[in-house]
């Protein structure tokens, strides 16, 4: 079953005007599902969010530019992403869902569109995840690239992968802000 909106379809009129070049730096699209369908390993459903609302939130906030983090609702099929960077000449970039044995020729595929990350979770909600060792690995083909890594990766979890994280040969971008209770 589809999740119930969590967003605000009508919000109100900003009283505080965003500078010029102001950038959105995490959102997420998903679907329409009937034209970018939804991985089956999913753990929940998301409400259908496009690009068409993002893009129209985005002008009414007066927001320039945008990185799309890819999530796993659509898996390691980035195409719901480069669709949307497709539309926004240049302005936007991504980060893309991606298996470490990824080929070279897709990375520079993917980087050529506008991806400049690589993301990987390590949360208990989302399913299997990839061995730390395997993505710090994998973070030397992106270093060719000048891509980053982003580990999205709950509280807990921060203390445990820690010491690989700072053994990246690329940036490493701590996704959500490492989920940390704010209370």
């Amino acid at each position: 079953p589809l999740a119930p909106p969590t967003f605000m379809a009508k919000p109100s009129e900003p009283t505080l005007r965003l500078p010029k070049g102001a950038c959105d730096a995490h959102f997420h699209i998903f679907g329409p599902g009937t034209r970018f369908p939804y991985t089956a390993d999913r753990t929940y459903t998301a409400t259908d969010a496009p690009k068409e609302l993002l893009f129209a939130l985005h002008r009414f906030l007066c927001i320039d530019h945008g990185v799309n983090v890819h999530t796993n609702q659509h898996g390691t099929d980035n195409s719901v992403t480069e669709d949307a960077l497709a539309d926004t000449n240049g302005a936007y970039r991504a980060t893309a869902l991606l298996r470490v044995d990824v080929s070279d020729a897709e990375l520079k595929r993917l980087d050529a569109i506008g991806f400049r990350g690589a993301r990987f979770h390590y949360m208990e909600h989302l399913g299997k995840e990839t061995p730390i060792a395997d993505v710090i690995a994998f973070g030397k083909r992106l270093a060719k690239l000048g891509w980053h890594l982003q580990i999205h990766m709950a509280a807990k979890r921060i203390a445990e992968l820690a010491p690989a994280l700072k053994s990246s040969p690329v940036p490493v971008v701590i996704d959500h802000m490492g989920r940390i209770d704010a209370s």
